[in-house]
């Protein structure tokens, strides 16, 4: 699988730095900068809430031009980069729309039982992966019958993205203790970490999921 995944980054790294210098990069300074203002709003309740949904929106948000990428790539099918610009402003709306009732779904479910959380995060990671579908009922459908084969395998790579997230943070936080304006350096490190690794995720998952009900 790793292997499979280079070799799509490699043979597609033109149009993948393309993305992550236009894509990426802006979406992720932006919404961490909005994450900033949240925090920093004495009179904003819940900003933690906030945060982690604008953190959710930064993956979930980007991730359809590097489906169409990888999934025309798999299928020895050709494309230009303005197909997936275009491609990701025809799926802003629905990804926007899904983000936020299934990240509702999943807080209100951390409250009474996990499963829903679980049901909500996973549906969140992998309806990017079937945004070509013509109606959003096909999307839901193709999505739900991943999770119900592959929960365990959904659930081990959820973990993953989690863990690598903080991980990140982490190394970040360390890295920038020596600048004065370390806000502003955290802001640009993270989007270049994120044009990093970002696209690798997505290929990987994109793959995996994927090709199960093709």
């Amino acid at each position: 699988m790793l292997r499979d995944v280079l070799d799509i980054y490699n043979r597609n790294i033109f149009n993948i730095i393309i993305l992550s210098v236009f894509l990426i990069f802006p979406v992720t300074i932006f919404l961490f900068f909005v994450i900033t203002y949240l925090y920093q709003n004495d009179h904003i309740q819940y900003s933690n809430m906030y945060a982690l949904f604008l953190i959710l929106l930064n993956f979930t948000l980007i991730f359809p031009p590097f489906f169409l990428l990888t999934w025309r790539d798999m299928n020895d099918n050709s494309y230009n980069i303005g197909e997936l610009f275009n491609y990701f402003i025809k799926n802003i709306g629905l990804i926007l729309a899904a983000s936020c009732f299934l990240y509702l779904f999943a807080a209100i479910g951390s409250v009474i039982l996990f499963i829903p959380t679980f049901i909500g995060l996973t549906m969140l990671l992998l309806i990017p992966i079937f945004s070509d579908q013509e109606r959003i009922k096909d999307v839901l459908q193709q999505t739900w019958k991943v999770i119900l084969k592959d929960n365990i395998f959904i659930l081990l790579d959820l973990l993953i993205i989690i863990s690598l997230n903080l991980l990140v943070w982490s190394a970040i936080s360390n890295m920038i203790q020596g600048f004065n304006n370390n806000l502003f350096v955290y802001i640009i490190l993270r989007a270049f970490l994120n044009a990093l690794i970002l696209p690798l995720i997505y290929i990987y998952l994109t793959l995996k999921y994927r090709t199960i009900t093709v």
